[in-house]
């Protein structure tokens, strides 16, 4: 099986309801619209890119219940190869409860449950699909100790790995030694540095702290102030899309999987962040995670109307 893209993570059904504003403890408020997505880390990269045009492999684990249908068989419509993805009936499928305001932010509460069980010896299962890949993507919707493996199993093959670091949290130096990309967005660059992170200079200065540690590139994602991409030989910012948000929900996600999508199809890191940017920008036009996610004609267009402003 000779393949693009191998994504390791989550899959979750997502429950979202757009309201005015947050709910304080005890509080009962009245929302407006509600919908259920397909959603979840791992599935949304996956999904982004095949529909991109990848050839994707998804390795995670859902319940025997009929959200694991709703989420497997919207995989597959989009292309995924869903065979490493193993039913546990242990546990259900994961959910994600997502709150989205008028302005497009959202905040959500994940109840893991199969995303659990994807556990390291799970992943060695499944080695031989990461050996063919010419990309890994993780996240940390898994547990950490997967995590590890799988950079592990990577490293083994020589295949490049994208790290995803969200959830954030603290990570052990050892991970950072086997990424080769990492996307974070400011608020997990602030996180996983400890640094505050306000603008692209102090983004830079958050990147050259896990280029020390061993990661190869940093893209940060500071969303409408753009891209900034550091590597040991280099540095520079994308400026970002000016667009009317209607739900970030994806948006990371959506640039993690085009940014995979144009690295295995030989662009440049420039050309990469640039065409990742684009689609993080027009995903978050669009209410849901995988539902907003444009394929490449969108994709396209999308930057040649911009293009041509």
């Amino acid at each position: 099986m000779s393949l693009d893209i191998v994504v390791v993570g989550s899959l979750n059904i997502d429950m979202v309801v757009n309201i005015n504003k947050l709910p304080k403890w005890g509080e009962t408020l009245l929302g407006n619209d509600f919908f259920i997505s397909h959603g979840g880390k791992g599935g949304n990269q996956a999904y982004a890119a095949s529909k991109l045009g990848a050839s994707v492999a998804m390795i995670g684990r859902v319940g025997d219940d009929l959200f694991a249908d709703q989420l497997l068989n919207g995989l597959k419509e989009a292309g995924v190869n869903t065979s490493s993805v193993g039913r546990t009936p242990e546990a259900a499928t994961g959910v994600a409860l997502i709150n989205v305001n008028d302005e497009g932010e959202n905040n959500i509460i994940v109840a893991p449950g199969a995303n659990s069980y994807v556990t390291p010896k799970y992943v060695r299962e499944h080695e031989d699909v990461i050996r063919e890949a010419k990309i890994v993507m993780v996240q940390l919707e898994i547990p950490l100790e997967t995590v590890l493996e799988v950079a592990r199993i990577a490293k083994k093959y020589d295949v490049p790995l994208i790290l995803d670091p969200a959830p954030a949290r603290i990570l052990p130096n050892e991970l950072y030694e086997m990424v080769t990309y990492i996307v974070p967005n400011e608020t997990e660059l602030s996180e996983i540095t400890g640094l505050p992170i306000t603008d692209a200079r102090s983004a830079r200065m958050a990147s050259v702290d896990l280029l020390g540690k061993g990661v190869h590139t940093v893209f940060s994602k500071l969303g409408g102030k753009g891209v900034v991409v550091t590597s040991a030989n280099r540095t520079f910012t994308i400026d970002g899309y000016n667009v009317s948000a209607v739900d970030t929900t994806a948006a990371g996600d959506a640039f993690a999987g085009a940014l995979a999508t144009a690295i295995v199809s030989g662009q440049d890191l420039w050309s990469a962040a640039q065409f990742a940017n684009a689609v993080g920008a027009l995903t978050v036009t669009k209410p849901g995670a995988q539902r907003s996610m444009p394929d490449m004609d969108e994709a396209q267009q999308f930057i040649k109307r911009f293009s041509q402003q």
